[in-house]
């Protein structure tokens, strides 16, 4: 199936956040494995964005199936963002050994989740771009943007998570109708939404050259 290798190239980078995180746990600090659970997080709307790409390539246009993936995917595809938010928990000791190895395993937390929802939402898009018209896949790449950055304040700040979707959605709605004006929600909706638009503007820009570029040499 399509998209084997890079699958296993995240997995392999998803192994060496791991790795920083054990290294941790050998200075015998306290630990926060929440970090660990983020980044399977992450991994929920990559495996779904595979899997529905590839099953829309074998077996065609499946529109409710695809409907269904997408809002599925939707609701886990903040993870992928929320644990840029993450560094907000890093103390600050230039003189402790410490804190440089928690700059760098946040960063390395972070940046691997953030590879997983960009390779998600390319697989989600060409999906869309298959299924639906070109027009109908540009609204949902571009809505994507912002609800991704939503998500992350409600993850952050109202201290929701995806799964309250099912366990609770109550919840969900009574914090969405609070948020809806909240200046705070704004910005981090828009802000995120900006960086993941030009981070995957740039993983889009790549792959359409490789493979114009492969289809000349061919």
């Amino acid at each position: 199936m399509e998209g084997l290798y890079p699958l296993l190239l995240l997995l392999v980078l998803s192994l060496l956040a791991v790795f920083f995180h054990l290294v941790r746990i050998l200075f015998n600090a306290p630990v926060d494995f929440s970090m660990d659970w983020n980044l399977f997080l992450s991994w929920i709307p990559l495996m779904t964005a595979f899997f529905i790409n590839n099953i829309t390539r074998r077996f065609g246009h499946l529109h409710f199936l695809v409907i269904l993936s997408s809002l599925f995917w939707l609701a886990f595809f903040p993870n992928a963002p929320y644990m840029i938010t993450d560094i907000s928990h890093l103390s600050i000791d230039l003189t402790r050994d410490l804190t440089w190895h928690d700059t760098i395993m946040l960063f390395c937390y972070a940046e691997v989740s953030l590879f997983n929802g960009l390779v998600s939402l390319y697989w989600i898009h060409q999906t869309w771009r298959r299924v639906f018209r070109k027009s109908v896949s540009t609204t949902f790449l571009l809505a994507s943007l912002p609800l991704a950055g939503f998500g992350v304040y409600l993850g952050r700040v109202r201290r929701m998570n995806s799964w309250d979707i099912i366990h609770d959605p109550r919840i969900i709605l009574d914090n969405l109708l609070k948020s809806m004006l909240d200046r705070t929600a704004l910005v981090i909706s828009l802000e995120i939404g900006l960086l993941l638009g030009m981070l995957y503007l740039v993983l889009w820009a790549i792959v359409r050259f490789r493979v114009r570029y492969n289809k000349k040499d061919s």
